[in-house]
């Protein structure tokens, strides 16, 4: 199925990964650009560090069809289809019993009735129906949160979770959200990643101390943003970029506030950059700046939130390693890095928002 100037796509939701970007259409379909894990047939054992070559037209995702959720990562994706995860991209490790290059769809045993998928590097999560929790992948200083081996790991449930509606993953750990609103983490804590107020690796799941109820988080290389009910943010972990909207310190092991001029509605986190979007529409960005992707119009990292420019009437937002997403009025626009084509024919280093598909 071919794609036109004049087409108009319905997108329902956008994720970013290392270099590859996918939108999730109304009509269940996907819509895939960048490299490893787009969807696009590239050549086997690919280099996902080096760039050239790749296509700026998307490619669709359709076998299987109806897909109901999506999560891009480093280098590849995961995908939900009638409650059945799927994976496609470079899995380098083995992880989960599967050690392949390919971009067709492959079928993840052992979770049924998934709802929600997660991918990182070498994590991975699902949720399913109930809000119990699987993961899968390298169990690297407990990131898989339950007692197995260190490689190879196939899907198995986390015990001990109140049921989950969402889940996060950075650099050898992971957070996940309660349906009642409170944070579960485990893994490493390297930069306080964990907010426990410790640098200490986590091999089972301990709340988060927060008085606030959360509505949303994100997770970024070694930083955590998290969204209360009253529109509140704050964030914890490293801060060597300013990702956590002030410079006083390298780090923070405990949740701080991020001040930001009006109540915030959603948040996503790249590699050490952080975004956030209000209920008016306009986006934030702050931290490391190194490929635009802070949307700004230059390469100069920020210690605070800095509105974005000429952005306006933004209904979604996505972060990748060094790319960034938002839904616009009408169009679907990204900035940041662009070594394959993830953002379409925008620069290699695009550093305003940069429309690639027109939407409905």
């Amino acid at each position: 199925m071919g794609v036109t100037q004049n087409d108009f796509y319905e997108i329902t939701a956008i994720t970013a990964g290392k270099d590859q970007t996918l939108a999730l259409l109304k009509s269940g379909e996907v819509l895939g650009w960048g490299g490893a894990g787009s969807g696009r047939i590239t050549p086997l054992y690919v280099d996902i560090c080096k760039s050239g070559g790749a296509s700026a037209e998307p490619v669709y995702i359709t076998n299987p069809s109806l897909y109901s959720d999506i999560s891009a990562g480093y280098g590849l994706s995961l995908g939900v289809s009638n409650q059945a995860p799927f994976i496609w991209g470079l899995c380098q490790t083995g992880t989960g019993g599967k050690e392949l290059f390919s971009e067709a769809p492959s079928l993840i045993g052992g979770i049924p009735n998934a709802v929600k998928v997660s991918a990182g590097q070498f994590l991975f999560a699902a949720i399913d129906q109930s809000g119990g929790v699987y993961t899968w992948g390298l169990n690297i200083d407990g990131a898989l949160g339950r007692l197995t081996s260190q490689t190879n790991t196939f899907p198995a449930l986390v015990d001990g979770l109140a049921p989950i509606r969402d889940i996060a993953l950075g650099d050898n750990f992971m957070l996940a959200l309660t349906r009642d609103d409170r944070i579960y983490v485990w893994g490493s804590s390297s930069a306080g990643q964990l907010g426990l107020g410790h640098l200490n690796t986590v091999e089972r799941p301990e709340p988060v101390s927060l008085s606030a109820r959360v509505k949303t988080i994100a997770v970024g290389s070694t930083h955590v943003l998290a969204i209360t009910a009253d529109g509140g943010l704050y964030g914890w972990g490293s801060n060597h970029f300013g990702q956590l909207g002030n410079n006083r310190h390298a780090y923070f092991s405990k949740p701080i506030p991020i001040a930001l001029s009006e109540a915030v509605l959603a948040v996503a986190a790249g590699m050490h950059y952080s975004l956030a979007l209000t209920p008016s529409g306009k986006v934030y960005a702050w931290g490391w700046n190194g490929c635009g992707q802070l949307g700004l119009g230059d390469l100069q990292s920020r210690s605070a939130p800095a509105l974005i420019p000429n952005l306006s009437g933004v209904r979604a937002i996505a972060a990748g390693e060094m790319h960034s997403l938002a839904i616009g009025k009408n169009h679907l626009l990204g900035w940041g890095g662009n070594t394959n084509k993830q953002i379409g024919n925008a620069a290699e280093k695009q550093m305003r928002p940069y429309a690639f598909l027109k939407i409905a």
